[in-house]
């Protein structure tokens, strides 16, 4: 279906679905704890609660069967309950990993979460997104080999463009429908957040893009998790310039119809590098490597005269290889469970 949300070539939608097993009550996990066995203990936030137990999640269950030769089992615990404060005692020994929850550091905890592209995942040690380790990195171009990195773009690239895939279900593609545009600001429901990371609010990207030149055209996409009031509040604000339209269009074709693209962090900024478009980030970023960083509004004034310049020439393809297929495990790649299990057996001592 055009416009879905899902993984590229992802493997096991076929066959048995090896969901988590919840650890419900303080008894229970109580009588883990003296059990004297450690387990990986996966926190969930509410949205993966269901994933998990089903077995749809796209991660878990290709990791239970080699999780077990360790002698480890896995269960899923509400994430900020008290059952996982319980099973978070250091006197346990377990392995805990986060699943869509908030960044932080402990000697036996790692964080796991979608990437920016459906099918690549984060398995990180301080957090997923801006918080991940990715963001201390530094990207060597030099050190990523042409060849490999152009064929996994192209590939990428092509299926994503092709299938209009996305995190969040997009609008079928319209290819050359929107009208050329200066740039387009992807929002987020982020300035609410209980961790900042952005620099510029989303009203202050928005009049910032539209008042620097009035004549040329601008797309504003709204996140759709935006609340009632921030939705509200932010056509009000585009509504005073006759520049900006809202536009429910999607992604992949409001990046192509315009020379730049302006976000915070979105995972729409980092789908632009797929189509090789300037992007001006105004929060931190785990893909600041491809970006402008704008941490004020004359930074983004500027990014917007001289951003095309400054970018041209990037190795595009080199970092999304970088990014994608160095740091973040590809679900569809037979070495997905052996990175991943590495990974685990290494912050654990297993």
């Amino acid at each position: 279906m055009d416009g879905q949300s899902d993984t590229l070539g992802r493997q096991g939608r076929r066959g048995l679905r090896l969901g988590l097993n919840e650890i419900a009550n303080p008894a229970a996990a109580r009588a883990a704890n003296r059990a004297g066995r450690p387990m990986l203990i996966v926190h969930a936030e509410p949205d993966w609660l269901q994933p998990l137990a089903e077995g749809h999640d796209g991660f878990w269950h290709k990791l239970t069967g080699p999780l077990a030769e360790l002698d480890l089992d896995i269960r899923m615990v509400r994430a900020g309950s008290r059952v996982s404060e319980i099973l978070s005692a250091p006197a346990a020994g377990h392995v805990h990993v986060a699943m869509g929850g908030q960044p932080g550091y402990a000697p036996n905890l790692l964080h796991v979460e979608i990437g920016p592209i459906p099918g690549f995942w984060y398995l990180d040690e301080l957090g997923t997104g801006p918080h991940s380790t990715l963001r201390q990195i530094p990207f060597a171009p030099g050190r990523v080999n042409r060849a490999q990195a152009e064929q996994f773009f192209n590939n990428l690239s092509r299926k994503v463009l092709r299938r209009n895939l996305s995190k969040l279900p997009q609008e079928p593609r319209r290819p050359g429908r929107l009208k050329p545009a200066k740039a387009v600001i992807f929002t987020q429901e982020i300035e609410a957040a209980p961790h900042r990371t952005h620099y510029l609010g989303s009203a202050e990207m928005i009049r910032t893009v539209a008042e620097h030149d009035r004549r040329a055209p601008i797309y504003v996409k709204l996140h759709p998790r935006h609340t009632k009031p921030t939705r509200v509040a932010l056509m009000a604000v585009a509504q005073d310039y006759r520049n900006v339209t809202i536009s429910e269009d999607s992604v992949h074709d409001l990046i192509e119809a315009a020379e730049m693209v302006v976000t915070q962090n979105s995972d729409a900024g980092f789908e632009a590098l797929l189509q090789k478009k300037p992007v001006v980030t105004c929060a931190k970023s785990d893909y600041r490597h491809a970006t402008l960083t704008a941490r004020s509004v004359s930074d983004l004034k500027e990014a917007l005269d001289f951003g095309a310049e400054a970018m041209a020439g990037f190795p595009y393809e080199k970092y999304v290889f970088w990014f994608l297929r160095r740091h973040l495990l590809e679900e569809a790649k037979e070495d997905f469970a052996a990175r991943a299990v590495a990974r685990i057996r290494d912050k654990a001592f297993l």
